[in-house]
């Protein structure tokens, strides 16, 4: 789900530092047939960082019609292209996974290949992750988890979506495993120099309760039921039957990752717990919802 966007704005931060795209300049530059009205006053750094303005496209009345079929990336960001900013970008954080799918077009139109492969070719193959890749109905994986809903004590099938719905704001699939192996490149440069790593998790913008990079949240994160804290980078993710949670805490090089299908676990209070675990902290056990 969405810690996709991690891994988008990582592609976006190898193309601006091999200098092809600026973080500064209007995506018109990029997009020559994304509306102008919008696309002139829009920047990547205001795409990285959800302070765009672009109406998220799964908060659309026909959001649930929409996302059984499959699209393109043209159809996709025809939905909302044209659409009336929400505020000035720049003025405020607002999550679009709008915003994302205009980064992964972007991808696209840069690198002259899909979202898929350039994720293949400048993240997975280079880090071995075997596991991981853009999820499409019709490819069999093996052990491919499915995701369900539960209410109370009642357990459904999650509704279906064709995985070109979310592209590169929430379409990636991937192991523990695997995203380990993508932690432990972020402390080096073996995909992106520091300078330009260190902006993916420099706070850009307040979200309230903390901060956003690019790609990553940025906060502080409780020792179990200690009075220390932790400084944390992570990002959540919740897609039909699933959701997410990747914690890094840098300082201490520990990572949490906690992938779930079904669709409502509390992953945060589990972080919680074992970041007090691994501080030798006192920590709750989760508890079932009522």
């Amino acid at each position: 789900a969405s810690i996709t966007k991690q891994f988008t704005a990582m592609l976006i931060m190898q193309l601006v530092a091999e200098g092809k795209l600026a973080l500064d300049v209007p995506i018109a530059q990029y997009l020559p047939d994304y509306p102008k009205a919008n696309a002139g006053r829009i920047t990547l750094h205001h795409l990285l960082s959800h302070s765009s303005g672009t109406p998220n496209y799964t908060d659309f009345p026909n959001y649930r019609e929409m996302m059984v079929q499959p699209h393109s990336t043209a159809e996709l960001l025809r939905m909302f292209a044209d659409s009336t900013l929400a505020f000035t970008p720049g003025e405020r954080f607002a999550y679009s996974n709008s915003g994302y799918m205009v980064l992964g077009a972007i991808v696209e139109q840069i690198t002259g290949m899909s979202y898929a492969q350039a994720l293949q070719e400048r993240i997975f193959t280079p880090l071995g992750m075997a596991s991981s890749g853009v999820d499409n109905g019709r490819t069999v994986l093996k052990k491919r988890a499915s995701g369900y809903d539960v209410s109370g004590s009642t357990v459904t099938n999650a509704y279906f979506i064709d995985m070109s719905t979310p592209f590169s704001a929430g379409a990636i699939y991937s192991t523990v495993e695997d995203l380990f192996l993508w932690d432990q490149a972020l402390y080096t440069e073996k995909l992106l120099p520091k300078q330009y790593r260190d902006l993916m998790f420099q706070p850009h913008i307040s979200t309230g309760g903390g901060s956003y990079g690019y790609g990553w949240g940025i906060g502080e994160l409780g020792e179990g039921n200690g009075k220390e804290k932790s400084r944390m980078v992570s990002h959540s993710g919740g897609i039909n039957g699933f959701n997410t949670l990747i914690t890094r805490i840098p300082a201490d090089s520990l990572l949490v990752v906690l992938l779930n299908n079904s669709s409502n676990a509390p992953l945060s209070t589990m972080t919680l717990a074992i970041n007090g675990i691994l501080h030798d902290q006192p920590y709750d056990m989760p508890r079932k919802s009522l």
